[in-house]
């Protein structure tokens, strides 16, 4: 397993050794099975779009292997999404469930405007 944020704790890999660079100017995903237009204020966000669909079938367990691959045992259909407006590193803070070092899903902290991309099916 290796490190994803840089010293200053920026998420800066997708977990598959791809670089993101800093958080500005990326784009960032939210799953889940609700239809919605924005993203309230203390929501999770990511930039790994694998992880935002295993979280849009609400699932009770997700894996992820060392080579980054992930798994769910989600059993609904859900929606992914993108945020549609820029992101600053102000804007969020890892979520407290994600190990020290290794934050791949962020907490807003004010609401976001989202752009649907793509219904996810199970």
């Amino acid at each position: 397993m290796h490190s994803f944020v840089d010293g200053k704790g920026q998420f800066f890999d997708d977990g598959k050794g791809k670089p993101l660079g800093n958080a500005e100017g990326r784009v960032w995903y939210h799953g889940t099975p609700l239809v919605l237009a924005t993203l309230a204020a203390g929501s999770s966000i990511t930039r790994n779009r694998e992880l935002a669909v295993a979280f849009s079938h609400r699932p009770t367990r997700i894996d992820v292997s060392d080579d980054g691959a992930i798994r769910d045992n989600g059993t609904a259909e859900g929606y992914l999404y993108e945020v549609d407006e820029p992101v600053a590193p102000d804007d969020i803070h890892p979520h407290p469930a994600c190990k020290d070092g290794d934050p791949w899903e962020l907490v807003t902290h004010r609401p976001l405007r989202l752009r649907l991309i793509q219904k996810t099916p199970v």
